[in-house]
């Protein structure tokens, strides 16, 4: 069979990067052929994953019109015609199945944004990409929840399918392997470390997690920042990693996993630290 996946970027980074990956291995291990339409490549890591990667955008564009032109393109490619299966994670038209890892009403609506242009332009590239899908998968039975309310006309098509857990990849560690995946880290025996995964830090709370960490009266305690760089004065006894491609290991070596996000549909991550034994 051959498959084609349409996302905004097809390199290591958040969830539903992780996601895109996890679909990838999957129908590569099936034996099917795969493709990747993506505005962002990175092409060592689509060939470590064993698929084609297309990258439709070589000319940086405005923010305002990013979204927009890739899903213009995506439409005029007619991609259904060249392939069995399409599958569509970002806002474009042009496919079978539309996979959603959360709604831009909803985003909106939980972070108490005012109204703005971007915001419905969001939305009727959400609107679309839902309405022309013959299903539409959810990752939760909430965001289903929310793509019935704010998308009445997609409510029939609407599945909820859980995002997989690789557990070859993610399980718990031994004492040993988990003793120097902390020393790696800089870690003392006794340190208290909690991680927060996050390549989006105003969506995943990092803000008040600093104020609560602040006033966090332990000297054992440590922050443990992977994903994006943070803007924000940091208090003491927090680190940040940036990207870390060793998740497993860096949940092993925490003793929590803390993610404060204002919203979250389902929260990847937090299934994976759960996989590794860290609460």
């Amino acid at each position: 069979m051959k498959v084609a996946i349409v996302h905004y970027q097809f390199k290591r980074g958040g969830g539903m990067e992780s996601y895109l990956a996890d679909l990838v291995r999957g129908f590569r291990a099936a034996g099917d052929a795969v493709d990747v339409w993506a505005r962002e490549v990175d092409a060592d890591f689509a060939r470590e994953l064993g698929a084609s990667a297309f990258r439709l955008l070589p000319i940086p564009l405005p923010r305002a019109f990013r979204n927009r032109v890739f899903a213009s393109r995506i439409e005029k490619l007619e991609l259904t015609d060249r392939y069995d299966l399409v599958i569509a994670l970002s806002r474009t038209r042009g496919h079978h199945v539309a996979i959603n890892g959360g709604t831009h009403p909803g985003f909106a609506e939980a972070t108490n944004r005012p109204d703005s242009a971007h915001d419905r332009r969001e939305t009727r590239l959400e609107r679309s990409m839902l309405g022309c899908a013959q299903a539409v998968v959810a990752h939760s039975g909430t965001l289903a929840a929310q793509i019935r309310r704010f998308y009445p006309d997609a409510a029939a098509r609407v599945n909820v399918l859980y995002p997989p857990i690789d557990t070859t990849r993610f399980h718990p560690l031994d004492e040993a392997a988990r003793s120097r995946a902390r020393q790696a880290l800089g870690l003392a025996r006794d340190d208290l470390a909690f991680v927060f995964p996050s390549m989006d830090h105003a969506r995943k709370g990092l803000s008040p997690l600093l104020e609560a960490f602040r006033e966090l009266d332990d000297p054992r305690a440590r922050l443990l920042v992977a994903g994006r760089s943070a803007r924000a004065a940091l208090p003491p006894r927090v680190t940040v990693l940036g990207y870390v491609q060793d998740m497993p290991a860096l949940y092993a070596a925490a003793d929590w996993t803390v993610l404060p996000s204002r919203y979250e549909p389902f929260g990847l991550v937090i299934a994976e630290s759960l996989a590794c034994g860290t609460p």
